[in-house]
């Protein structure tokens, strides 16, 4: 599991490490120091040897840059806090692919309906259905039936029970 922390904090430790090798110290007095194990100490060592302290620098991580800036999502947060109608769709909920077509619609950028599923769960929503109800559902005839018919059920004994 990844240690807690930013890219530059961790790196800020490595760099520490990097000091620390140039010194000669051991291998259990850095993890001791740094608080990290003895086996990460030993794969920064062999980092530092190969590349120096250039070995242990943090990289930037892998994949093209993100298609929305942080204040576009923003928008798509505030967007969403609305229904679908406000902005011309036909249904009552947002569903992935309508979130997709609101963003290629407002923002110009096409996303597949499957990753906006990932990019709404990194915006702190989640996925969320509806229950399934008869529209002819009458919550004051069956909390009725759950006060007064129910304790009855109950307390009538089945045939051949002992």
């Amino acid at each position: 599991m990844r240690t807690k922390g930013s890219a530059k904090e961790l790196e800020r430790v490595r760099l520490i490490a990097a000091r620390m090798f140039a010194q000669e110290k051991s291998t259990h007095e850095i993890s001791t120091t740094l608080s990290v194990d003895d086996q990460t100490v030993r794969a920064w060592r062999r980092a530092w040897r190969k590349k120096g302290s250039a070995g242990l620098l943090a990289r930037p991580h892998p994949g093209p840059p993100a298609r929305l800036t942080p204040e576009e999502q923003q928008q798509l947060v505030r967007m969403l806090a609305k229904e679908p109608a406000a902005y011309g769709f036909a249904k009552h909920l947002w569903t992935t692919p309508l979130v997709a077509k609101l963003i290629a619609q407002t923002f110009g950028v096409q996303y597949h309906s499957d990753y906006v599923g990932t990019l709404l769960h990194a915006l702190g929503f989640s996925c969320q259905k509806p229950m399934r109800r008869a529209k002819e559902r009458d919550e004051s005839r069956i909390e009725k039936w759950r006060q007064e018919s129910w304790p009855e059920l109950l307390k009538k004994k089945r045939r051949g029970t002992p």
